[in-house]
């Protein structure tokens, strides 16, 4: 695809500008470890990474997944909580485990932005583009943003969990789209999820843009940026 002006360009969250630090495993390792025997990140890594998928797997594509469970996103998180605990043999209460993970990710400090972000982002406005949010995340996102002076960046910030709505669902794009008055043909998406950023934005009539920073997927036939510095080359 080439480069095309466009009015508004919306961004996914985790893993496109934002990532954590420490790592999940490393943050995980370290509230394990308190609870319980001793737990490295390279042994909590790869089980984090399955149990994840197999709560996704749990919930149809675009439904919202705190919904999906009884007692909202406390009690989706204490599944999850659950199954990393199952997966691991470890004897940690959990309950305990998910206070103290849920109070260490709703600490903005733990969020680091992306080579380039904040560059990208005022480079952006600075040309009159609108820039909105659209994130498959919990209710913390907002004050997550608030604390690193991200949220008065964007003109809309969509969080799946409040819209009730998850990418790659067409419907979290449009009412996105409807609150900026912009049209779909108008707007560029970027994310690094070929699923839920890259098919979920084209159905919806958006341009994407796969962020592929470690070229996973440079055999596959995405319209793929290496970083965020690149999106300003896209716009026009």
């Amino acid at each position: 695809m080439d480069s095309k002006a466009f009015d508004v360009v919306t961004f996914d969250i985790g893993g496109t500008l934002l990532y954590s630090d420490p790592s999940p495993a490393e943050i995980y390792a370290t509230h394990l470890s308190r609870l319980g025997r001793e737990v490295r990140p390279e042994e909590v890594g790869p089980v984090f990474a399955e149990a994840w998928a197999d709560m996704q797997r749990r919930t149809a594509p675009g439904r919202d997944r705190y919904s999906s469970v009884a007692g909202g996103e406390r009690a989706w998180w204490g599944e999850f909580v659950r199954e990393v605990l199952v997966r691991l043999e470890h004897t940690a209460p959990w309950e305990s485990l998910l206070d103290s993970l849920y109070r260490a990710f709703s600490e903005d400090s733990v969020w680091r932005t992306y080579p380039h972000a904040l560059e990208t982002l005022d480079g952006l406005a600075a040309r009159g583009v609108k820039l909105a949010v659209i994130s498959n995340w919990d209710r913390r996102l907002p004050r997550i943003l608030r604390g690193l002076d991200l949220e008065d960046r964007f003109d809309v910030v969509t969080v799946s969990s409040l819209a009730g709505v998850e990418k790659p669902a067409a419907e979290i794009f449009t009412r996105t789209l409807d609150r900026l008055g912009v049209a779909a043909d108008r707007a560029l998406h970027v994310g690094d999820s070929p699923l839920e950023d890259y098919s979920g934005a084209e159905n919806a009539g958006l341009a994407a843009v796969l962020i592929d920073r470690r070229g996973a997927f440079s055999e596959q036939p995405y319209w793929r940026i290496a970083g965020l510095a690149e999106v300003l080359e896209l716009v026009g």
